[in-house]
C-alpha cells in the first residue's frame, strides 16, 4: 500500500482503526481533488463558450457555486482526521503528555458533538427542502444538502476517533506517506 497513511508523530504503522478508514479517508480525499478540477474547469470552459463559440453555458455559475459547497463539504472529514485545520496548539505543546492526551480528548469531544449537531440540522434541512431545486439547473437542494450532510457526519466520526487516540495514548491525527514534508512536526 503506498499511500498508507501514518501517525503524525511518529510516523511508524497505523492503527487498526487507521487501516480500516483509509478507503474512506482516499475516496474523500480524491472526490475533494476531483471538485476542485470540476470547479476550475467550469468557469474556464464558460469563457471559452462564450467568448469563441458565443452560447453561453447556461448554469455554469449555479455549477461552480455547487462544486465549492461540494468541496467544502466532502473534505471535511479528511482535513478533520489529518488535523490539517487552524490549530492554535503552542500551550497544548508545552503541556505534559497526560494532560496534553485529555485536552486532545476533549477537543475531539467538543468536535464530534459539533459535527453532529451540525449534521442533524442538515438532516432536517434536507427533509424540508425535497421538493425545492436550484433556478438555473434545477438541481434538487437534497443533493447540495448532502455534501454537507455525509461532511458532518464523517467528520463527527473522524473526532470520535480522535478521542479514542488521545486516550488510548497514540497521536489524534493521521498523515499520508505522499503528504511527508520531512520537517520535524510538533509532538501532540
Amino acid at each position: 500500500m503506498s499511500e498508507q497513511h501514518v501517525a503524525a508523530e511518529d510516523l511508524g504503522p497505523p492503527l487498526a482503526i487507521d487501516r480500516l478508514l483509509h478507503p474512506i479517508r482516499q475516496a474523500y480525499r480524491w472526490a475533494g481533488v476531483g471538485l476542485v478540477t470540476l470547479m476550475i474547469v467550469l468557469p474556464a470552459l464558460q469563457v471559452v463558450m462564450r467568448q469563441v463559440f458565443q452560447a453561453p453555458f447556461i448554469g455554469s455559475e449555479e455549477l461552480t457555486r455547487f462544486m465549492l459547497i461540494c468541496v467544502v463539504f466532502v473534505t471535511l472529514p479528511y482535513v478533520t482526521a489529518s488535523g490539517a485545520s487552524i490549530r492554535m496548539e503552542e500551550v497544548l505543546i508545552a503541556l505534559p503528555r497526560r494532560a496534553r492526551a485529555v485536552l486532545n480528548a476533549i477537543i475531539g469531544a467538543t468536535g464530534s458533538l459539533a459535527f453532529a449537531v451540525a449534521a442533524v440540522a442538515v438532516a432536517v434541512a434536507t427533509l424540508r427542502n425535497l421538493d425545492n431545486a436550484t433556478p438555473t439547473l434545477g438541481i434538487p437542494y437534497w443533493i447540495f444538502f448532502s455534501a454537507a450532510l455525509l461532511g458532518f457526519a464523517f467528520a463527527a466520526v473522524e473526532s470520535l476517533v480522535q478521542i479514542w487516540k488521545a486516550l488510548a495514548g497514540h497521536p489524534p491525527y493521521v498523515r499520508f506517506a505522499d503528504e511527508e514534508t520531512h520537517e520535524p512536526l510538533p509532538n501532540i
